[in-house]
């Protein structure tokens, strides 16, 4: 098993996509709203025995996302208009990055909806996305 990639206080944009995959409008910046984002990769193993012995086949790679939200009645409206959605998300390990990785996932559910209502206090909450693409290591581009 590889090592998962965890990032604290992220730089995170969402890209709505369209059926085709191209961009749906503006990007989302809900960096606010991120505690941090883990991405875990998986490699399962078939293990296998024929008559020259007992031996493991590595099967293809997946990879999850599991978001850790922190939202205050500030960002609520953020992800309304994510919800269903597909995406491609901009992680940035830090705010002068000069790469990301990016990744595409679907936003399934509202994240504002869920966690603790404490008054005065923000929603904490963390699910874990499916990621729909390869991760891919993007340079950020100079103006």
């Amino acid at each position: 098993m590889t090592a998962p990639i965890i990032v604290y206080r992220p730089l995170l944009h969402l890209q709505p996509l369209t059926a085709l995959g191209a961009d749906d409008g503006a990007a989302v910046d809900v960096s606010c709203d991120m505690a941090s984002v883990e991405l875990t990769p998986d490699t399962p193993v078939t293990e296998v025995e024929n008559f020259c012995g007992k031996y493991t086949i590595p099967d293809e790679a997946n990879v999850e996302a599991t978001f850790e939200y922190i939202i205050n009645e500030d960002t609520y409206a953020n992800w309304s208009a994510l919800v269903g959605k597909r995406v491609r998300a901009e992680l940035y390990d830090r705010t002068d990055a000069t790469w990301y990785r990016t990744f595409e996932t679907e936003i399934v559910i509202n994240p504002a909806l869920y966690g603790p209502d404490t008054p005065g206090e923000p929603r904490q909450f963390s699910n874990t996305q499916a990621v729909l693409s390869a991760v891919a290591r993007v340079a950020v581009e100079s103006s």
